[in-house]
């Protein structure tokens, strides 16, 4: 079966914005969405890198505030950022796909960004770390480092 079981497919332009984050690193962060016919997941934002190369995790990891404002209190999205840390053995990065599906969405809406995710993930090839969020505190940065750092 191509595509996905929901029949939505994943627009061109979310697969060349993705290659365009991985590449050049100019794009912080993606919030991805459904067009409004729900005939595919296009890009609705994309969150520029503001702080240089060299700057601290801290720094490089503001944006993820910027994104947390891109996911609507009542609708789903997906998300792809790539998040900074430190280790002993030094500075890491690691990208993350999102999943916003938050409680007080419709359960249509819910069922529809469940059904496409997997079609969105094949499509975004070399993400290994994925989170499910249905609210924000699930999206705590300094969580989501705590447990990176403690699995190292």
């Amino acid at each position: 079966m191509s595509g996905s079981a929901s029949g939505v497919k994943v627009d061109n332009s979310v697969i060349e914005k993705f290659h365009e984050f991985k590449i050049k690193k100019q794009i912080g962060y993606l919030v991805l969405g459904f067009s409004d016919d729900i005939s595919k997941i296009v890009v609705l934002k994309e969150g520029a890198n503001t702080a240089p190369q060299n700057a601290p995790p801290d720094d490089k990891n503001k944006k993820w505030a910027d994104m947390l404002e891109y996911l609507p209190e009542n609708d789903v999205r997906y998300a792809i950022i790539d998040m900074f840390y430190e280790t002993k053995e030094g500075l890491r990065t690691e990208i993350y796909f999102i999943s916003w599906a938050p409680d007080t969405a419709t359960i249509k809406r819910k069922m529809l960004c469940a059904s496409s995710k997997d079609a969105l993930k094949n499509a975004l090839q070399g993400i290994r770390n994925h989170l499910q969020a249905t609210c924000k505190s699930d999206l705590d940065l300094a969580a989501i480092i705590n447990d990176k750092v403690k699995s190292k």
